[in-house]
């Protein structure tokens, strides 16, 4: 323990023990006045949360989230303290070596500082609540996205260090898809794991069956003759630079039932994109629920020209996979 410390506790103790002495006329302010200033320190409240999340539904109004300055300690100050606030990226390559993370800075058109500077009053532990407004719908896509606001000061103030930057994590999910989906007209498919070539018909089965735009007939994996299991994939040529954003499955249905089928399904996949297709640059997992239509958004759009779909397994655990109809936005 440093001798400031022993001081710090003696002179706390001295406080408390001196409001039961009706002897002692040591008034507390006196006794406060004795605590050092390296006790008494600036710092963001919001800081303390490991990251900030906030997460909002996309909205062309835009959001806000909200931070201010605090002084810790047990003395304020007879004249105002300025604070400054400032983006701070390069702590965004801090935080991920030191969290074992992967986030993207918050893109600069994706949020507006409303006022970048505050004062703390005279007399005041605490600053004004400051906003800054998130333009939630130039997101590019659903993925979360860090934002680092530090605190400065040019008031004889010390700034806690641990706690003189917020780190906003920030992400927004769509309400419904405002996506089209693209053409599939030039599309070609480059290679697939397997295809049912004769049990389903000489119209049924094939791989090129996810791409008619009839959803009664389906890609299916092969089950005459051979049933390899997973994990199948599919890859697609799209002959064209495109902006990624997400997929739409249609799963197969029950002829029977006319509800979608019960098994076969894609269950667990891994989207991956490619500008070459040699080079596949970005890949994630989706959990598909057992529904005629399923909707997933990247987390980070892409730009690609290829895209491949892993299915690592299918509803009900079944060896073959099926796809009615797949489409990409």
């Amino acid at each position: 323990m440093t001798e400031t410390m022993k001081k710090f506790i003696y002179i706390l103790g001295i406080a408390a023990f001196s409001t039961g002495l009706s002897s002692c006329d040591k008034r507390a302010d006196d006794v406060i006045d004795e605590i050092p200033d390296t006790y008494t320190m600036l710092y963001m409240p919001q800081a303390i949360d490991l990251p900030n999340e906030y997460t909002f539904n996309r909205s062309a109004a835009g959001d806000s989230i909200f931070y201010g300055a605090y002084l810790g300690g047990p003395r304020s100050f007879d004249t105002n303290i300025e604070v400054q606030f400032e983006i701070d990226q390069a702590k965004v390559a801090e935080y991920n070596k030191m969290n074992f993370t992967s986030y993207p800075v918050l893109p600069a058109d994706s949020y507006e500082f409303t006022e970048t500077s505050t004062v703390i009053p005279k007399g005041s532990q605490h600053s004004s609540t400051l906003k800054m407004k998130i333009l939630s719908a130039n997101l590019d896509g659903v993925g979360k996205f860090l934002l680092p606001i530090t605190m400065k000061t040019s008031s004889q103030v010390n700034v806690n260090p641990s706690l003189e930057t917020t780190y906003f994590l920030v992400d927004a999910q769509y309400l419904s898809n405002p996506f089209p989906v693209m053409d599939r007209a030039a599309w070609e498919i480059v290679d697939f794991s397997s295809e049912e070539a004769t049990g389903e018909g000489a119209n049924n089965g094939h791989a090129i069956h996810a791409f008619d735009d009839d959803p009664a007939t389906f890609w299916t994996t092969q089950w005459k003759g051979a049933k390899p299991g997973p994990p199948h994939h599919i890859t697609i040529n799209m002959n064209a630079d495109e902006k990624v954003h997400g997929f739409k499955f249609i799963g197969r249905i029950d002829n029977k039932t006319g509800e979608v089928r019960t098994t076969g399904n894609p269950r667990d996949i891994i989207v991956e994109t490619s500008m070459d297709g040699s080079t596949w640059n970005y890949s994630e997992a989706f959990h598909l629920d057992n529904v005629l239509e399923n909707t997933i958004y990247l987390s980070y759009a892409q730009d690609a020209t290829y895209y491949r779909i892993t299915i690592n397994s299918s509803q009900s655990d079944n060896y073959l996979t099926h796809i009615a109809e797949l489409y990409a936005f």
